[in-house]
């Protein structure tokens, strides 16, 4: 797993953003089979991740717009908007310090 505190893992979906924590996750057998099962496996999915915020489209020209941005490696405003107000506040930025959270 990442050296950092959380793993947040964002999934844009038609329906809107997703913003994931990662609670328990097995890097080192994360490709076997009985990995592949505990993701299939609703009970045991939601025990690993867990839903921190929803952001829904507010229309199919907006979910259009915002997907195509995402597809061209852009932030729209709405994203940015999102993620700032989810992600954990970094309280003070001092050099050569990474935040307590990854994004995955």
């Amino acid at each position: 797993m990442s050296d950092a505190k959380n793993l947040l893992v964002l999934h844009e979906s038609a329906a809107g953003y997703a913003l994931f924590e990662v609670v328990s996750f097995d890097e080192i057998g994360a490709l076997l089979e009985g990995a592949m099962d505990a993701i299939t496996d609703l009970g045991k999915f939601s025990r690993a991740i867990k839903l921190k915020a929803f952001q829904p489209f507010e229309s199919a020209e907006d979910a259009l717009s915002n997907i195509n941005a995402v597809s061209e490696h852009s932030c729209t405003d709405s994203l940015h908007n999102f993620l700032e107000m989810n992600l954990p506040k970094i309280k003070k930025k001092k050099e050569g310090k990474a935040p307590s959270f990854a994004l995955g």
